[in-house]
């Protein structure tokens, strides 16, 4: 073997994975430090004499290994996972995708052809016009490979169309599928038949209605997001044993409006986890840190299974049942979970899709996780160091009882009462808006004494957030107090809060599962569906439901506060 070139010998390698399509969003993620945003030097330098970087470059340190891998900052030394810019890109690619209407059936079937799948609406030169069909449907044809389809009503070939309509509520008013099933007189295959038309349908609407929302007025309905995550549970059985998996549902709200502006499934229902896995295995990404890795996005399927064979390990099993018992659960024969840290960093890519068009000032307040609270904060950086953009996360007691909440509101009434020196009927007699500037004064002056970068418990108590603990993540110290403080009385959860709630209220499929005595500690439902994908679908359909249909008692509509809509959508304009 020749000698390594001197160039070879002294090449430096990257310490930070390169940016992927523009998205890099490994950097100090702390609001409050002068190298917040700012990229750091890729190089590695071990073992090379390097010159010093320059103020505006910093270095930091990089440590940790495999998933741990973190950059600390060499200013505020604050530590921050090292995401795969690559997997960020891939999964907000994916959700892009999901906000585009449905083609299929009005594209090239041909899987060989190069126009397979291109949806005719978007690619209209690559087919051409061959004639029309008895009911007068325009018929279209494929101008490489001659294959043909037909454009028309997508309920044009449904025998019993009043159906629909029947689906669709009892889908969105908490009843099982397999009720929906006998009330509505179809067969179980019939039912999720309906199910994807419908889902084809409220991605149609919404491709044209929703958008990337550039024509709302957010001077006027407001400038505030909620966003926050629930667990929402499957069964995955096999022949003798019953356990539960456990996806997020990600969310977020538009606080004024309650209009859920996105709603993300922790799941990729096109992937395939054994493939992925034997992908990774060839090209040695098995043995990579994952922010290296060429799929870092999804979980493998031997992930997987480890996390399904640790389900049964707490439930107690008699020895002599034991043996005839199979622990070994099955994986889903289609699809794939998505990483929770990538999906929150991709849902905040969409989320600066939606609302970059505007030059307003947003906040953006989400549930007290550190991984969530970082994903907006590296996606908004240039927002926030202009001062366009405040982040916030609220953390508060979920799990008190009525009573208790009771007192502490009262606790909280009292205090306001001490500090403004108001009666009772004076304090209730006020305007909402007065109200409101009483407690920003009151808070203000607390401020004073507080650390700017620290957590803040509020004082006054509210019954459906008690004991609030809020850390402004990008208060800063030229920031007003009074800003502050309206910051502060401003953060809350409430309108994705009361979503989630309606969600398991409303969906059977999204009830929270019950374990009992008799299930020996195993928790099943069997009104829970064993296909993740049929989840996603209804979930999206309620999402739809609930921002553009109500119910009867609905006077306006969270789009029509939103001011995207005149008035309820009803059944003749989704499937008439």
């Amino acid at each position: 073997m020749g000698n390594v070139s001197q160039k070879t010998a002294t090449e430096t390698k990257r310490r930070l994975p390169l940016p992927f399509f523009g998205v890099d969003v490994n950097f100090c993620r702390n609001a409050q430090c002068a190298q917040f945003g700012i990229q750091p030097d890729p190089r590695n330098g071990r073992g090379l004499n390097l010159s010093a970087p320059s103020a505006n470059f910093p270095r930091g340190k990089v440590g940790g290994t495999g998933d741990g891998k973190y950059f600390t900052c060499g200013s505020c030394h604050e530590e921050s996972a090292i995401k795969n810019n690559r997997s960020i890109t891939e999964e907000y690619t994916r959700l892009r995708r999901l906000q585009r209407p449905d083609a299929k059936g009005q594209s090239c079937s041909n899987q060989q052809c190069i126009s397979y799948d291109l949806p005719f609406i978007t690619q209209a030169g690559h087919y051409r016009k061959s004639g029309r069909t008895k009911a007068s449907n325009q018929r279209y044809c494929c101008k490489r490979c001659g294959s043909s389809f037909t454009v028309g009503h997508p309920a044009r070939n449904h025998k019993r169309q009043s159906k629909n309509g029947q689906i669709l509520k009892l889908l969105v008013h908490g009843t099982s599928l397999s009720k929906i099933s006998e009330i509505a007189d179809l067969s179980p295959r019939d039912v999720y038949r309906k199910i994807d038309f419908i889902y084809g349908q409220v991605r149609a609407f919404t491709a044209r209605r929703e958008g990337d929302l550039r024509h709302v007025d957010w001077n006027t309905v407001g400038r505030r997001f909620a966003t926050d995550s629930q667990s929402l549970t499957l069964n995955w059985p096999n022949r003798k044993t019953r356990a539960f998996v456990a996806v997020n549902h990600l969310c977020t709200a538009h606080a004024n409006s309650g209009y859920i502006v996105l709603g993300h499934l922790q799941f990729d229902p096109k992937a395939d986890m054994e493939e992925v896995e034997a992908s990774m295995a060839l090209n040695g990404d098995l043995i990579k840190d994952r922010c290296w890795r060429q799929h870092g996005r999804l979980c493998t399927a031997s992930e997987f299974q480890k996390y399904l064979n640790d389900i049964p390990q707490e439930v107690d099993i008699h020895p002599d049942v034991l043996p005839d018992v199979d622990l070994g659960l099955q994986l889903p024969h289609d699809g794939a979970l998505v990483r929770q840290d990538i999906q929150q960093y991709a849902h905040a890519l969409m989320l600066r899709r939606m609302v970059s068009k505007s030059d307003c000032r947003f906040y953006f307040i989400q549930d007290g996780d550190s991984g969530l609270s970082k994903a907006f904060l590296a996606t908004f950086a240039p927002e926030v160091k202009e001062g366009r953009v405040d982040v916030a996360t609220i953390a508060f007691d979920k799990y008190l009882t009525n009573d208790h909440r009771v007192v502490l509101f009262t606790e909280g009434r009292k205090q306001l009462r001490t500090d403004t020196g108001l009666t009772p009927h004076e304090l209730n007699s006020l305007p909402k808006f007065v109200f409101e500037e009483e407690q920003d004064r009151e808070v203000a002056k607390r401020l004073d004494k507080h650390s700017i970068g620290k957590p803040y418990d509020w004082p006054y108590h509210t019954k459906s957030e008690p004991s609030r603990c809020i850390d402004l993540r990008t208060a800063r110290t030229e920031m007003p107090v009074k800003r502050r403080a309206r910051l502060m009385r401003l953060a809350t959860l409430r309108s994705v809060d009361a979503y989630f709630h309606k969600v398991r209220s409303n969906v059977r499929a999204a009830s929270r599962p019950v374990a009992t005595p008799s299930r020996n500690g195993r928790v099943w439902d069997r009104h829970h569906l064993y296909q993740p994908e049929m989840l996603a679908k209804i979930i999206e359909i309620y999402r739809f439901h609930h921002n553009w249909m109500g119910t009867r008692q609905t006077k306006r509509t969270p789009a029509m506060k939103m001011g995207i809509a005149k008035g309820k959508i009803y059944e003749r304009d989704l499937f008439g």
